[in-house]
């Protein structure tokens, strides 16, 4: 056997002697201990594995996985370290380096398992050694738990802000400098373009108005890498179908998908539009509303002297025939004139009588009390409606009534009533396309059914489609172009309804027209309005003051008055007075104005309530409309009847007659004749 010592000097060329070995093997040793010492001082993680159990794990090591002493670790097996799911991952990369010959492993994100048991995740790359002349592996690792959990809270975060933004009802546009990066599900719905249809990829400025490009542009470019909010900034955007769309903007900048983007926030200001015409509508129409009514009071008394006036003429151009007639005076001639004048005064009355119904609808129309309930005659208003709205019918159609009798009221807001008819018969009117009235109609009717009343109101018209009638009923929804409707009409028809327990119901076919019912309930099914009251009975002449500041009225109350009846007349609430201290309150009655100067109805009532008790039981009030709020609440708690002008001469006879002749009873009477005189005539009014 050779000498192992001349073994070694031949391996080293011949030149190391045995003791120059030793002291290599010495120094060899000492190297492998101060690389130990620096593996263990190192602040990375190492781990050495030999045939797949732990060979080495310096501090570093032991300090990531929580264990004290390396002992804990030394002699398991690798895969001990690592989750079962990573094990298979864990076994490659060990076959790639001791079977396959590779030096070393790339990096790789992995999980190990601490001591109690939490996974955190860990950066290894590993290489292949050798130590102690056995090929061993080397795994160097680094703790990267943190920034995986501030990675995964930003993919959370990211997503949570994706969910946002495709779910946020309002569109939401996100791009950079050239393109498109994202558009949320409203912003297509917005655009009109289907949910399946991608819109990133296409150029930033396809959505916009070309007349807000360059202001876009700008904005863009102002805070884009920046950190930066651009203020609200109305727009118009292009819809796929080449419509616009007005829009609100407000951008901010943002990184998307870890560059630098805009995030802009678009607001559809369509609905908002529609409200603020709306409301710019409603001031109008409160403005033509206010104008309207002072013009139906100017025009109340006017109105209201023609009218008696021409009841006047008529009674007497009768009586001056039957004189002739009877005196044997009337030829064929004065006949044939005398009838030509009666139906002349009848149409004038007739043409009047127009006039007067279309003030009264204009005065319920704009009545600023909405919450005044009061009892109303369907056929009335229906007449009502048709008066304020023919103008627009007779254009399309002929207006055909059938109208029942003897209806009993209704309790509601005559004005809010009205409202629902009108909108309803000029609904009717639009849904007929041409202008061949003689080929068309609209059918007003009336009548009772079920406890209810009901007015029907049906058009010749295109009728509806099956598919939106179930939604011509929904706020803001309208068949009708842009500008010309605001979806309100129907859905604020309805609601009035409903407010007094009442129904609105539609029936319709496509080309064959419309018919819209408004039903509502009856309180009082006894009781009906427009009864006929028939003459005033004969009696002796009475005694009636008249008490208004227009001299017309007063000639027109003298002269329909007193031809049964003393007629004392006032033009002020002081003149009234000053007469009734005269006549010590002597007088069956008293028809006043209430909008006088000085002194008006009210306060007339109240100072012959303290001068003269028990007079003011027989105060009538007449108005041509407007007054205070405070006249309305005290008028609306007293039995006297208030009339509108121009009203009914036959009615106020009727209200008077009861009186009549009681200022000569109490005069001869007294107090007991006072007492049953209102006993026997206190249920007339």
């Amino acid at each position: 056997m050779d000498d192992p010592r001349e073994s070694a000097s031949e391996g080293f060329g011949g030149l190391v002697t045995a003791d120059l070995k030793t002291d290599l093997v010495k120094t060899l040793g000492n190297t492998e201990e101060h690389f130990r010492i620096l593996m263990d001082l190192l602040p990375i993680c190492l781990l050495a594995v030999r045939g797949g159990i732990v060979l080495y794990a310096n501090p570093g090591l032991l300090r990531l996985l929580g264990y004290d002493q390396a002992e804990e670790l030394l002699g398991r097996p690798a895969l001990s370290l690592f989750p079962p799911e990573e094990h298979l991952k864990i076994q490659n990369r060990i076959k790639n380096i001791t079977q396959m010959g590779h030096a070393d492993n790339p990096v790789i994100e992995i999980l190990m398992i601490r001591k109690n048991g939490e996974n955190i995740f860990v950066e290894g790359e590993s290489t292949a050694v050798v130590h102690k002349g056995v090929p061993t592996i080397m795994v160097v690792l680094r703790d990267i738990h943190s920034r995986k959990k501030a990675e995964e809270a930003l993919r959370v975060s990211e997503e949570n802000f994706r969910s946002i933004i495709v779910k946020m009802p309002e569109g939401v546009l996100i791009v950079d400098e050239e393109r498109v990066l994202f558009a949320n599900p409203a912003l297509s719905k917005m655009m009109g373009y289907p949910p399946s249809e991608e819109l990133a990829g296409r150029p930033k400025f396809v959505f916009f108005h070309p007349d807000y490009h360059s202001v876009i542009r700008s904005r863009i470019q102002r805070i884009f890498g920046k950190d930066g909010v651009n203020p609200p900034l109305r727009l118009k955007l292009i819809t796929q179908n080449g419509g616009t769309v007005e829009a609100e903007s407000s951008s901010i900048s943002i990184r998307y998908d870890g560059k630098p983007a805009v995030l802009g926030v678009l607001r559809d200001l369509t609905l908002q539009n529609q409200m603020e015409h709306h409301s710019a509508l409603q001031d109008k129409l409160a403005t033509v509303g206010t104008l309207a009514a002072g013009i139906a009071h100017e025009i109340n008394n006017p109105l209201n002297y023609l009218l008696a006036n021409l009841v006047f003429l008529t009674e007497n151009f009768a009586e001056i025939k039957k004189q002739m007639d009877l005196r044997g005076c009337a030829d064929e001639r004065s006949g044939k004139l005398f009838k030509e004048i009666t139906e002349e005064m009848a149409d004038t009355t007739q043409g009047g009588e127009r006039i007067r119904d279309i003030v009264r609808g204009l005065k319920s129309f704009v009545r600023s009390n909405e919450d005044e309930l009061v009892e109303v005659d369907l056929n009335q208003t229906a007449e009502s409606a048709i008066s304020l709205t023919l103008h627009e019918m007779t254009r399309k159609a002929q207006v055909v009534r059938n109208f029942a009798q003897g209806l009993p009221p209704v309790t509601v807001n005559p004005g809010k009533l009205l409202q629902v008819f009108i909108n309803l018969l000029i609904n009717a009117a639009q849904s007929i396309d041409d202008n061949h009235p003689q080929e068309n109609q609209i059918l007003v009717r009336t009548g009772r059914r079920e406890g209810m009343v009901f007015a029907e109101f049906t058009d010749t018209g295109r009728g509806i489609p099956e598919k939106i009638q179930e939604h011509i009923f929904d706020t803001f929804f309208t068949t009708k172009p842009i500008g010309m409707g605001t979806g309100l009409g129907l859905s604020i028809c309805q609601e009035i309804v409903r407010r007094y327990q009442g129904t609105l119901e539609v029936q319709s076919q496509p080309g064959m027209g419309a018919s819209f019912t408004v039903s509502l309930p009856v309180k009082d099914a006894a009781k009906a309005l427009g009864t006929d009251l028939g003459p005033p009975p004969d009696q002796d002449r009475g005694r009636i003051l008249v008490v208004d500041d227009e001299p017309a009225n007063l000639e027109v109350f003298n002269r329909l008055l007193k031809k049964k009846n003393e007629v004392l007349s006032a033009l002020t609430g002081l003149d009234a007075l000053a007469i009734l201290q005269r006549e010590k309150g002597l007088v069956d009655s008293i028809v006043t104005d209430i909008n006088m100067p000085d002194m008006d109805g009210v306060a007339l009532y109240q100072r012959i309530a303290e001068k003269f008790p028990g007079l003011e039981k027989r105060v009538v009030f007449v108005t041509g409309g407007i007054f205070t709020p405070e006249t309305k609440d005290f008028l609306k708690n007293l039995p006297n009847p208030c009339l509108e002008k121009p009203f009914d001469y036959v009615k106020i006879l009727q209200i008077l007659s009861p009186w009549k002749g009681l200022a000569r009873k109490l005069k001869n009477g007294g107090a007991e004749a006072e007492r049953n005189h209102d006993g026997a005539t206190g249920g007339a009014l």
